[in-house]
């Protein structure tokens, strides 16, 4: 038994000495600006702020320490949308009916060190899907769903965080 034990009590202390403790990268987030052309959230402030909150989860959940001020981060991330639309595809016979709509964002990052250089730049496409069946002759549809816009904006920023990172 007390073999055992000492055994575990190396076993661990191996361990934690082989494990390096690495400290998070600090980010700073320049700006997110809706270069958006056509379409309804065109300049709309509302899905620059929600992408913002969005990519600020994101980026704490893969574990990025964001920083209020460029002078103490490590990097400095400036986001522009550039794309976001719904496409719909419908289908029916008779009485049933089939609706599928996918949302689409396009999104570019630049990625600067703390000097100011830029370090690298990438394109990131996310890709909410919504499909309904059903069975009514008139149905309601072509709004933008609020859970696929929240869903491709959380993909696409995951997208271009990886993008931005890896070397």
């Amino acid at each position: 038994m007390k073999i055992l034990a000492s055994f575990m009590l190396a076993t661990l202390l191996l361990m934690k000495s082989d494990h390096k403790i690495q400290e998070p990268k600090k980010v700073y987030i320049q700006s997110v600006e809706n270069k958006i052309q056509i379409g309804p959230l065109s300049k709309n402030r509302n899905l620059v702020f929600g992408f913002k909150n969005i990519l600020l989860e994101n980026l704490q959940e893969l574990d990025y320490e964001v920083t209020d001020s460029l002078s103490n981060s490590d990097y400095s991330l400036k986001v522009e949308l550039l794309y976001f639309d719904v496409i719909q595809t419908n289908q029916g016979v008779s009485v049933f009916h089939k609706n599928d709509n996918e949302t689409i964002l396009r999104i570019k990052g630049y990625l600067y060190d703390k000097n100011g250089k830029k370090v690298r730049d990438a394109v990131a496409t996310g890709k909410s899907s919504e499909i309904s069946l059903s069975t009514l002759i008139i149905s309601e549809g072509g709004g933008i769903n609020q859970t696929s816009v929240s869903n491709v904006i959380k993909k696409s920023s995951e997208t271009l965080i990886q993008n931005l990172f890896s070397k």
